[in-house]
């Protein structure tokens, strides 16, 4: 059976390049609610600090509307 090479980026390599797969299961469920947390505080961030977006929808004028 052949197996296959994993490749991590190179920073989570070197903070769990030395653990046994009991140990990176457990960094893995203490990582993954922060890593929710940091995308929440990135909508957050980006919802304060970006233009406000456009409208959907088109605003036609009054006219148009009674034609419907």
């Amino acid at each position: 059976m052949k197996r296959s090479s994993i490749i991590l980026e190179p920073d989570l390599e070197e903070l769990a390049g030395h653990l046994s797969a009991h140990e990176r299961v457990m960094l893995a469920k203490k990582f993954f609610p922060w890593s929710k947390q940091l995308y929440v505080s990135v909508r957050i961030l980006r919802r304060n600090s970006g233009p406000k977006p456009r409208p959907a929808l088109k605003h036609l004028p009054h006219r148009l509307l009674k034609l419907n």
